[in-house]
């Protein structure tokens, strides 16, 4: 009921016709400005994600595949070798970041307190692939030494915006889904530099292919052209329905039905 409130609510503004404008060029405008508005959701155009269950629920992280392929990839790979399953968060600031990544000696079933934070894998260090990327909240960045191209399998989540690591770490992804989560990882004494005793950890990391069954972003409609809305993702229109109590959009380029 919620949504369809929400989708009729455009009707009470005047119809406009539909611009050459996409509407990812409005962003800046507010919800429902001629007859463009937006339905919260995961990006329609990331087509796979990095998935780390967490005690509290799972989190799902955008990769930045191109600005950083080669931290990326090792991710990837730590992830699906199984590597990360069960690694501590063992560095975990308030109001900053979360650590974890240390596969040799942060693993929960064999936790060395005094010499986690200085593990890595057994692949080669990563020479570094700064970026324009910002440190902000929920991005994922790989730890390193005072070395720039010693990044191995360490990484952080910012838990708030850190742009003054920017230009210095790797920003190889972000999270899109279940920051809420991230925010409830334990954390440590800042007058212990972070360290948590008897600390969280990722229950298990792997890679997921996106399907998309659930729309979002930016849609338009009007009086004229209602229930049709053009979507402005997938440059195409969808069919609006609600008559049988779960309101739902078919997509005819999928033929498919889309929920929200």
């Amino acid at each position: 009921m919620k949504s369809t409130l929400l989708l009729l609510a455009i009707f009470l503004l005047p119809a406009s016709i539909i611009s050459s404008i996409y509407a990812e060029d409005n962003r800046t405008l507010n919800p429902y400005t001629n007859g463009w508005f937006y339905l919260p959701g995961i990006d329609r155009s990331i087509t796979e994600c990095l998935v780390i269950e967490l005690e509290d629920g799972e989190v799902q992280i955008e990769l930045f595949q191109a600005v950083a392929p080669q931290h990326v990839q090792r991710i990837k790979t730590l992830a699906t070798n199984g590597s990360y399953d069960g690694v501590a968060f063992h560095r975990v600031l308030d109001g900053f970041m979360a650590q974890t990544g240390d596969v040799q000696y942060g693993k929960i079933s064999e936790f060395n307190s005094s010499l986690v934070g200085t593990g890595s894998s057994t692949l080669a260090d990563i020479p570094s692939e700064f970026s324009s990327q910002l440190h902000l909240r929920g991005a994922c960045s790989m730890a390193r030494s005072s070395d720039p191209n010693s990044a191995n399998s360490q990484f952080f989540i910012c838990l708030a915006n850190s742009t003054f690591l920017d230009q210095q770490y790797t920003v190889w992804g972000q999270v899109i889904s279940g920051m809420e989560y991230v925010d409830l990882i334990k954390k440590g004494e800042s007058a212990n530099n972070g360290a948590v005793t008897n600390p969280d950890s990722m229950k298990k990391v792997y890679i997921r292919q996106l399907d998309h069954n659930l729309i979002s972003g930016w849609l338009y409609t009007n009086q004229n052209v209602f229930p049709y809305f053009y979507d402005a993702t997938t440059k195409n229109w969808l069919f609006f329905d609600d008559s049988t109590g779960s309101p739902k959009f078919f997509d005819f380029k999928k033929n498919a039905w889309l929920g929200f």
